[in-house]
């Protein structure tokens, strides 16, 4: 089958329905929007919509632009009860809803402030740190302050159910392979190495970030365990607004900000710019033990590194919005990135036997710095159509990333005697480029609530770097004859990824049921070519049917109950692949594996949501997780060669992993001043070999153990505008295949002062304040035993001043996407901005999806 006849294929699919349904819908909907002091709009304010007799009917809280949605209400005659924090307690009755008028819209509802929150601390309208809803987790940053002045991983680190690793790799609930999106698109701006790029995000650049644990069709099947949404700041306020930042931390680290928005008429205007310098260190230990003596006896091998780390980012985003009318928009968005990663690593190996000298003492030096550029250039069409809910998406991106790396090593041998140096360098280069196209297109058909959405996507991603290694000749002729081509270490790589898709998603609501179900198809095709130093190649394609399902249940006083399902995919990254083989520790070699095939998985959950009048809510699920080709990285020993001896550090396919745990996730208004959120997340995991590579079967056996991970977060707001906030976090053991990672655990501390009426905030804090974290790796095998313990430095200070400037009321014209329902009690009406709603999840994935992601 062609590419022509595979493209046919998935625009027909996009027109088939999945699912029929001839169901009688429930009806009614009470909507409204909630002002608190100032005409400002309240956000998570507790609404409850009550029968006559008091009894519940059901509850919303209200979103970041004050608005709040409760459907279905079936017939009758009712009445709402607002409360929020600082405000005094409001009720509206007279509220009646009948077949022939469903839909109530209240309009603007405002709320009065309570004595004691006027003489007291402020606390209006304010975002809670988290916010939980069944679909997703959003993390709102700004309210973490222990992290102000750091980076995105920093951020990522204290999202409940995402745990990172000594590398800066993510994991969710105890499983890697994470996609992360940034503001809903792929992040191939960051480049291959996303937990570098990371690491040179500024966290004062980001708003939220969002975990969708069980995504719908409407999302790429890739990534194993759900999807990490970074949403960076944005501003729709009317006039000039912006906010700025600046910071320093310990060991020279400094970081500052800006963000820029102009909105004018039917125009907004976006700039964003952050800058992060990052200097850094690890040490690392690794002590090893043969069980199999040779001639000499019983070797064992010490190895200590030293590895003073930068990484520097600088951010830029400049953007525009056009509202051409109340049906069309257009946004179009320039990224340039710069960043520069590096290290100098100095390192001592050991090789001894018992009661004897050392049989070997090498010291190698090796020094490495890449500078990466990533461009891209994105355009958003979006048209709603006369009937409610009915719109039509297009996005175009496409993004170039560049990086040039130089690397330097030095050999010198001190034991049995001193040898010769040898000097290397290893220059090299690679790149990615990026085209995504996707068309989204939601109608509201068959009964009153449902929504059947299709859409198309193409991806077409090309990798290519080259490594040329030359070795000194001093030894040899003493510098007489130029470097020559080390053919041990020389590659040359490229690879073509295309993925086209085809989704179709349908969701209703009847009653107290809502349900949603979908099916994706994606056709992969991989072409690549690799010379390692012979030259191969290797083509690969698969069309593969991804189906997702959700289903949940309202009980009464604001509980719920979700069950979903959803198939997803794992396909090896750049780096994972990258046949490159990494020198700088004496001991170990890593290096990628061109040939890994993906990974697939089975994701089953089923939650229970429950809220109560003071805000407090509590998410507690249970998952099961089945990954079959599950990729884990296998140590082997080199046999042959000039490495022979040396342990490789290799990604491998085994048979599959199995996960399966409960998590509980909790938000809890102690005081009117005083909040707690709480994760705990406990999972087995289960690791098969089966029919694994026979190359790597001898060092593996099937493995299985229980781990666990918390995370606590508590905030204290106190009176002249200070606030006090604590993290602790503690990870378990957890088994990996061939041996198991230690626990781990720590504490973050930060406090916060605000100026200027809350323009202005100074914020000191300190990461690790015991200095406990550590990140320890044992591995038991047939053929010898070993300890990586790596040491980072995990307590850091930071200092960090932030001002807001300009109009902080949304603007009253402009709204295009307004419109004018019958309003109840003479009260203007005002809808739910279509974006909003999209970002809040109320779009045709159900209960699957949601999310600031839109793909």
């Amino acid at each position: 089958m062609n590419l022509a006849q595979r493209i046919t294929v998935l625009v027909l699919f996009c027109f088939i329905p999945s699912l029929t349904f001839a169901q009688q819908a429930g009806f009614g909907k009470v909507s409204g929007r909630l002002i608190g002091t100032k005409k400002v709009p309240l956000a998570y304010a507790t609404v409850t919509l009550l029968r006559s007799d008091s009894s519940v009917v059901s509850g919303d809280l209200s979103k970041d632009d004050g608005n709040f949605s409760i459907s279905p209400t079936g017939a009758g005659k009712f009445m709402l009860r607002i409360n929020a924090i600082g405000y005094k307690d409001r009720i509206i009755d007279g509220i009646s809803i009948s077949q022939d008028d469903p839909n109530r819209t209240l309009g603007n509802i405002s709320l009065s402030q309570t004595a004691q929150a006027l003489k007291a601390v402020e606390v209006v309208g304010e975002k809670a740190i988290m916010e939980m809803k069944v679909d997703k987790k959003v993390f709102n940053v700004e309210k973490n302050i222990t992290t102000a002045g750091g980076s995105a991983t920093d951020v990522l680190q204290n999202v409940p159910s995402v745990s990172v690793d000594a590398d800066g790799n993510l994991s969710l609930r105890g499983k890697s392979d994470v996609t992360v999106l940034i503001d809903g698109k792929p992040a191939t701006l960051l480049g291959s190495d996303v937990a570098s790029a990371l690491q040179s995000l500024s966290a004062s650049s980001i708003e939220s970030v969002e975990v969708i644990t069980n995504p719908s069709a409407k999302y790429d099947a890739q990534g194993m365990t759900g999807i990490i949404n970074i949403v960076t700041k944005k501003d729709r306020k009317f006039g000039l607004n912006g906010n700025a930042s600046i910071g320093a931390g310990t060991r020279d680290k400094y970081n500052a900000s800006l963000g820029l928005n102009l909105h004018r008429g039917k125009w907004n205007v976006f700039f964003n710019s952050n800058l992060r310098l990052h200097n850094t260190f690890h040490n690392v230990t690794t002590n090893r033990s043969d069980k199999v003596a040779d001639s000499l006896g019983d070797r064992s091998y010490y190895t200590y590194e030293h590895v003073p780390r930068h990484f520097y980012g600088w951010f830029n985003t400049l953007g525009a919005t056009w509202d051409i009318d109340d049906k069309n928009s257009i946004t179009v968005t320039g990224n340039a990135n710069l960043m520069q990663h590096g290290y100098e690593d100095s390192s001592d190996y050991f090789v001894m036997i018992p009661e004897t000298d050392t049989l070997l003492h090498q010291y190698r030096y090796s020094k490495s710095i890449g500078d990466l550029l990533g461009l891209s250039a994105s355009a958003n069409y979006k048209h709603k159509f006369k009937k409610k809910d009915e719109e039509f998406v297009f996005d175009a991106n496409f993004s170039r990333f560049h990086a040039d790396r130089s690397q330097d090593y030095l050999t010198r041998y001190y034991e049995p005697v001193s040898l010769y140096d040898i000097e290397e360098t290893a220059p090299g280069k690679g790149g990615t480029h990026n085209l995504t196209l996707t068309a989204d297109y939601t109608d509201p058909l068959f009964t009153t609530n449902g929504k059947l959405g299709f859409g198309l996507k193409t991806q077409i991603n090309s990798f290519n770097s080259k490594n040329d290694p030359l070795l000194d000749t001093a030894y040899f002729d003493n510098h007489t004859s130029p470097q020559y081509l080390d053919t041990a270490l020389w590659a040359t790589y490229d690879y073509l990824q295309q993925v086209h898709a085809a989704y179709v998603n349908w969701n209703d609501q009847v009653g107290k049921f809502s349900y949603q179900a979908g099916l994706r198809v994606e056709d992969a095709i991989y072409d690549g070519t690799n010379k390692v130093p012979v030259d191969t190649s290797f083509h690969n394609s698969f069309i593969g049917l991804f189906p997702s399902a959700f289903i949940s249940y309202q009980l009464p006083k604001q509980q719920s109950v979700y069950l979903n399902y959803s198939r997803r995919t794992n396909r090896p990254n750049f780096f994972q692949m990258m046949p490159y083989k990494d020198l700088s520790n004496p001991s170990t070699v890593n290096q990628g594996n061109p040939d890994l095939i993906p990974e697939f998985i089975h994701n089953v959950e089923l939650s229970y949501n429950k809220q109560t009048a003071k805000g407090d809510n509590v998410i507690l699920s249970a998952y099961y997780q089945y990954t079959k080709n599950l990729i884990e990285r296998v140590i082997t020993t080199i046999n042959s060669g000039e490495l022979a001896g040396r342990l490789m550090t290799q990604p491998r396919n085994i048979a599959s992993g199995t996960t399966y745990g409960f998590e509980a996730t909790g938000r809890f208004q102690l005081m009117p001043f005083w909040d707690a959120t709480l994760n705990v997340n406990a999972f087995q995991n289960k690791i098969e070999i089966g029919n694994a590579d026979t190359s790597v079967t001898k060092y593996l056996t099937d493995t299985k153990g229980f781990s666990w991970f918390g995370k606590l977060n508590t905030n204290l707001r106190l009176p002249a505008g200070f606030s006090i906030q604590l993290n602790g976090n503690y990870e378990s053991p957890k088994v990996v295949a061939q041996g198991r990672i230690l626990e781990s655990y720590w504490i973050d501390a930060a406090l916060k002062k605000n100026f200027f009426k809350g323009k202005a905030s100074l914020t000191v804090n300190c990461s690790d304040i015991f200095k406990t974290r550590r990140f320890i790796n044992e591995y038991d095998l047939p053929a010898y035993s070993q300890q990586i313990d790596r040491e980072k430095e995990t307590r850091i200070g930071n200092i960090t001043f932030s001002y807001r400037f300009g109009r902080s009321e949304q603007g009253a014209k402009g709204m295009g996407r307004q419109r004018k329902n019958k309003p109840a009690q003479n009260i203007v009406p005002v809808e739910k901005d279509r974006e909003n709603n999209l970002k809040q999840g109320d779009d045709d994935n159900g209960g699957g999806g949601g999310g600031g992601a839109s793909k």
